[in-house]
């Protein structure tokens, strides 16, 4: 179970966490360039998690078509809003291979012929969800005892939390709760990481319409 609690508020924070001055040294010794601590571990992370998959997401070439072939993904995420603490189970798309497209896009087998990285979605899904040290249950019960705006919230807060991580990313501009709904400020960072369009439409746009 994932320790690490995601909290909806007004507010960003940050966290320190401590080490042996020989565990720094270690870990400073397996930096590439000028990357900071925080950047080494995402990448450590990320290696660790792509060797313990057994199979990964793929993309493949069929007719002169290009496609992608994902493995499933399962995360469980803590999600704090106000007093209250969700634990999420949820289920997405792995876009570790999308994110080394990203930053290596000479991979040729990859690469369409007009050289763009193939659109993707993340197509997050909740699968169980329980308050607290409450039972779990399913989104249809959740939805039916609490209102749609609270599910969305941690829908939402799940996509921004696998987004960062999958891509190593930082999204400044949905802190708060009514950031998360704010179509606008979703749109702007999807453009400024050149995030695909598709997930844009399917993972955000068509969510928060949903809610019309």
């Amino acid at each position: 179970m994932n320790d690490e609690i995601i909290e909806i508020s007004s507010e960003d924070k940050s966290t320190t966490i401590r080490l042996k001055e020989k565990t720094k040294k270690m870990m400073e010794a397996l930096s590439l360039g000028k990357e900071t601590h925080e950047e080494i571990l995402l990448r450590l992370i990320k290696i660790a998690n792509q060797l313990a998959a057994q199979s990964g997401t793929e993309i493949y070439h069929k007719g002169g078509v290009i496609g992608t072939k994902y493995e499933r993904l399962n995360r469980i995420f803590s999600i704090k809003r106000g007093k209250k603490i969700y634990s999420v189970v949820c289920t997405f798309n792995d876009l570790t291979i999308i994110d080394m497209l990203r930053k290596g896009g000479h991979i040729q087998n990859y690469i369409t012929n007009n050289r763009k990285i193939p659109q993707w979605e993340l197509d997050l899904e909740i699968v169980n969800i329980k308050e607290g040290k409450g039972d779990w249950i399913s989104p249809a019960v959740f939805k039916k005892n609490h209102d749609k705006i609270e599910f969305s919230l941690i829908y939402f807060a799940c996509v921004k939390q696998v987004l960062e991580e999958a891509f190593d990313i930082s999204i400044y501009e949905i802190i708060t709760e009514d950031d998360l709904f704010n179509i606008e400020k979703w749109d702007k960072l999807y453009k400024r990481y050149n995030l695909s369009r598709d997930s844009f439409y399917h993972d955000i746009e068509g969510q928060l319409k949903m809610l019309e």
